[in-house]
């Protein structure tokens, strides 16, 4: 029996999160609870759920309410959508699972921007997909690189797949590349799939707007309400697209996975991503974020010869290296693991949990979450210590 991959992000979380002092690990903004999200609406009387609302199955592809407001947020006016060109699915990682059985097999070779989130190329690795890794430049601030996606381009590549903003990294690619990108594909009538979970929390005025929205018809967008809208609890997530032979196939694939999100998710969502509330909860959210960039930027300040990062220009997450005395690159795993043992905070390995080797190992690097500022500068002040008290991890 084929097995796949254990998936690091979670083992390395199931194994150091119970116990710990302070867990670094989270991805996501802040979690709000209902009181919290209520109070973002302007009007007392638009309220979160219907008490009325009678807790039977849902509608099989996610209610016409929150398709309807998902296809506005991502459309433009060259490419409007409707709610045909949206699927509810229990979560992203839902989502993406079904994006890409829809979009490649065993005979097929996709490009996968790297680093992002592992299921985005182990998930096809594991289908018998050949996957290539098109990495993005760490010393230029994690850049992209279209003519390097060019040479990697082969007459059996059905699909470029990339998360905009990145998870880890934070990069994000402008519309500019993003463009380009979808020049490259056109002309060889290849799929552009992006992982958009993060979208719309920017810390730039450069902002992307979501693929789908930008009239090349082989383009796919997932997203979900969990880490830049606050709701991880939640488990809503969607496909965006205006392909109709890739939206057939996820949802025949979709009947065999789900019967139907919860009602009472779907509301709450619909709820939070409505014109009334959106906004207020994206300020707070990119507040929030600031915060932490600020507190991180100067934690950088005072320990630059330990450590190392380019500012996030989108996402819920940081990625810092830590440095020997020598300036060479930190063991990520023995130094997260003493940090663990020792201090009782809990970080991903970035090497470990998103590194592959012959690309680019990402040693040294640990992610850190920009959801929880107190917290954030709590941890940084034993971490500071810790760094210090060994030359070499």
């Amino acid at each position: 029996m084929q097995r796949a991959e254990p998936f690091k992000i979670d083992q390395w979380m199931e194994e150091y999160g119970p116990g710990a002092k302070i867990c670094l690990y989270d991805s996501f903004v802040s979690a709000l609870s209902l009181n919290e999200l209520q109070q973002l609406a302007p009007d007392a009387s638009h309220a979160t759920l219907d008490p009325n609302l009678k807790l039977t199955y849902g509608t099989l592809l996610g209610s016409l309410r929150l398709r309807e407001r998902i296809a506005k947020i991502h459309s433009s006016p060259e490419t409007p959508l409707t709610a045909a060109n949206v699927v509810i699915t229990p979560g992203s990682v839902m989502a993406n699972y079904l994006v890409l059985a829809a979009i490649c097999g065993p005979s097929d070779h996709i490009v996968c921007q790297y680093p992002t989130y592992g299921q985005l190329y182990l998930l096809p690795r594991y289908n018998g997909v050949d996957v290539s890794l098109w990495a993005l430049n760490e010393d230029k601030n994690w850049s992209s690189n279209v003519e390097e996606l060019a040479s990697m381009i082969k007459p059996n590549t059905k699909a470029i797949i990339i998360n905009n903003p990145n998870n880890p990294t934070g990069a994000v690619i402008s519309k500019d590349i993003l463009v380009e990108i979808l020049a490259l594909a056109r002309e060889r009538g290849i799929v552009v799939f992006s992982d958009e979970v993060y979208n719309p929390l920017f810390h730039t005025s450069n902002r992307p707007p979501p693929l789908v929205s930008l009239g090349y018809n082989h383009t796919i967008s997932t997203g979900s309400v969990s880490k830049a809208h606050s709701l991880p609890g939640l488990r809503v997530g969607w496909v965006v697209s205006q392909d109709a032979e890739i939206m057939q196939r996820i949802t025949t694939l979709r009947d065999y996975t789900t019967t139907s999100v919860s009602q009472l998710d779907d509301s709450v969502a619909a709820f939070a991503l409505s014109e009334e509330v959106l906004p207020r909860l994206m300020e707070r959210n990119m507040t929030t974020c600031a915060e932490s960039i600020v507190i991180l930027d100067e934690f950088m300040k005072r320990n630059a010869r330990r450590c190392r990062w380019a500012k996030p220009d989108g996402a819920a997450t940081a990625f810092v290296q830590i440095l020997n005395e020598d300036g060479s690159a930190s063991d990520d795993v023995a130094f997260s693991k003493q940090l663990a043992e020792q201090e009782g905070i809990v970080v991903l390995p970035g090497g470990h949990c998103f590194g592959e080797a012959g690309v680019n190992d990402l040693k040294g690097y640990i992610r850190l979450p920009l959801g929880h500022p107190r917290l954030l500068d709590a941890a940084l002040e034993k971490l500071e210590k810790f760094i210090h008290k060994q030359t070499h991890f």
